[in-house]
């Protein structure tokens, strides 16, 4: 058989092979169900069937032990618990967590939690970008949940404790006394373990350093 009509040949017999495995996608895709949860973790993380752990994507939830810790898991679970999902646009993290949007019956639970309060909004990117700005602004401008005064607190709520201990982004914990430099502008978050000490001999015991900003 002459050499050219080999490239010929394997054009044709690759055309039905890839048709066969668009046809499967497309399948696949029209027949998925879902994904059931069969564990909730904290207010942002669940486990499906398989023990996939799952991190709900653009949000972050208060670590169980931080304000509304508790709330926000109850929350996820009256969502999700026992139920299906479907997993859309998923990512993963270095630990191999699925990072995805979470629908339920249409629903986008990732923006649920945030605009009720339940979760503060990443921006991380994506499609809900846009929806999960606009739910955060909702929450910070209602009160609800973690910036409710219980967890998002400008000014000491006992006059005798009033050295406000901050993390920043980097995860560097720092106290302000009152005579330290942007004292009123550094905002108490206790959903993010942020919180209100005292004496500096506590805030030093929990890893906190005095801003360099103090006088």
């Amino acid at each position: 058989m002459p050499k050219k009509l080999f490239p010929i040949l394997s054009f044709f017999l690759l055309v039905p092979s890839l048709l066969a495995n668009i046809l499967l996608t497309q399948k696949t895709e029209t027949n998925y169900q879902g994904e059931l949860v069969t564990e909730v973790v904290d207010g942002d993380t669940f486990f499906i069937e398989n023990r996939q752990p799952i991190r709900l994507y653009g949000l972050d939830a208060p670590e169980l032990g931080f304000c509304y810790s508790q709330e926000a898991k109850k929350k996820l679970e009256e969502l999700i618990l026992n139920k299906k999902v479907i997993l859309a646009e998923p990512r993963t993290d270095h630990t191999g967590r699925i990072l995805p949007l979470v629908y339920i019956d249409g629903i986008l639970v990732n923006e649920i939690l945030i605009k009720n309060g339940f979760a503060i909004s990443r921006r991380q990117g994506g499609t809900a970008t846009e929806a999960f700005r606009i739910a955060n602004d909702n929450a910070r401008e209602n009160n609800l949940g973690i910036f409710s005064p219980n967890c998002y607190q400008p000014d000491p709520v006992d006059s005798k404790c009033v050295i406000k201990g901050n993390i920043n982004s980097q995860n560097k914990k720092s106290y302000f006394l009152p005579n330290c430099a942007n004292y009123n502008q550094v905002i108490i978050e206790k959903f993010e373990g942020e919180e209100y000490f005292c004496t500096e001999t506590e805030a030093k015991k929990a890893g906190y350093i005095k801003s360099k900003t103090c006088y």
